[in-house]
């Protein structure tokens, strides 16, 4: 700026000196190059912070970029390691709530996943084989409990049915000799008298049916051919039940094993059930009798064709004294299961509405004792 005012200076004061037009000559031109050299350095500074600042926004973009990806890693590590802490601890939270589901008393609901060969793997399955131990055990007692109170209920109703019946016996018999004798004497009143007689028989025989109930005495137990017992049984029924027009059919297993039992008592225990399928069938059907051998039992199961029996019924037929009949006594069911639990076995029935019933009589077969090895004999 200084040499470009000399310079117009010197142009206005018109010198004609050779030598000083020269030196204006030469301070022009440096001015020019100073001008030039200026503008260059100005344009190389601007690059240059322009390139400054083009790269301090990269480098911020970078870093926006990796504190985002750095922030979803460690989101997606916080999600990881909580889903393998959830999934590591859900096995023990597994464990916990099923023994605090056993500490409450509920052995059949406590089944725990056993998936892995890990040790809580093992764990669980210690778990669930002593949790079906305890539920096996539990039943076991129930059924104890159950069959226990079952035997002291029917001692004590027996104890009372053959108390009344020997109370109220001699009297039946003296007003059925009275009744017979005054019908004779007079024979206006005899048909009067002969109904009493009906009647007072009916009240005999219920008195009977509670005196079998009250003193049923152990099984005397022998090898027995059921199907022998079944066909002999339903050859002596089926007059009676030809005569109310059912069609009964015989289904007897060949390989049947003899069972120890006490034949007198199955073959009632088998004509009540046979009776009770001819009631149920007042205008007639079908009954089937078959004898099969399971694993470790025999079972001879009666199948009729009857109306069948509503489930709240059913779970009652068992009970003593529990019946739908209008005359029946309800101990010939309660009779029959007591037989059966004396051999060792069960009474089950199956029924429902619209599809008959059927009553299966299960008696186990005791293991054949293992031969005993032929002694060796010694050679000379």
């Amino acid at each position: 700026k200084a040499a470009a005012t000399l310079t117009a200076r010197l142009e206005k004061g018109g010198s004609a000196d050779p030598s000083l037009e020269d030196s204006v000559t030469r301070l022009k031109t440096a001015q020019r190059r100073v001008d030039y050299e200026v503008r260059d350095l100005g344009r190389i500074l601007q690059d240059q912070m322009n390139q400054g600042v083009d790269e301090a926004e990269k480098q911020e973009r970078a870093a926006r970029w990796a504190i985002l990806a750095l922030s979803g890693i460690a989101l997606l590590v916080g999600l990881l390691v909580t889903w393998l802490s959830h999934r590591a601890l859900r096995p023990i939270r597994t464990l916990t709530e099923a023994a605090q589901r056993l500490g409450r008393g509920s052995p059949d609901s406590v089944a725990v996943p056993e998936q892995g060969g890990d040790e809580l793997a093992a764990l669980a399955r210690e778990f669930n084989a002593m949790a079906q131990r305890l539920a096996a055990r539990e039943r076991e007692l129930r059924a104890q409990g159950e069959a226990l109170l079952r035997s002291e209920r029917l001692a004590a109703i027996g104890r009372i049915a053959a108390q009344i019946t020997h109370e109220i016996r001699n009297p039946l018999s003296s007003i059925s000799l009275n009744a017979e004798e005054l019908g004779e004497r007079a024979p206006q009143a005899r048909e009067l008298c002969e109904a009493i007689v009906r009647e007072v028989d009916r009240l005999t025989a219920i008195t009977e049916d509670y005196l079998r109930f009250a003193r049923l005495p152990k099984p005397q137990l022998q090898r027995a051919d059921l199907n022998e017992t079944v066909r002999d049984l339903v050859d002596f029924v089926r007059p009676e039940l030809d005569a109310n027009g059912v069609e009964v059919a015989l289904s007897l297993s060949p390989s049947l094993p003899r069972v120890p039992a006490d034949v007198a008592q199955v073959r009632q225990l088998l004509l009540n059930l046979l009776r009770n399928a001819r009631e149920a069938m007042p205008a007639g059907g079908s009954l089937r009798v078959t004898t099969r051998a399971t694993r470790g039992a025999v079972e001879i199961e009666v199948r009729d064709t009857g109306p069948g029996i509503p489930p709240d019924r059913l779970a009652r037929i068992f009970d003593p004294f529990f019946t739908t009949k209008e005359r029946g006594t309800g101990l010939g069911l309660a009779m029959a299961q007591e037989i059966a639990q004396e051999h060792g076995g069960q009474l089950f029935c199956d029924s429902a509405p619209g599809r008959g019933t059927a009553f299966t009589l299960r008696l186990p077969v005791p293991a054949l004792p293992e031969p005993a090895a032929a002694p060796a004999i010694a050679s000379a």
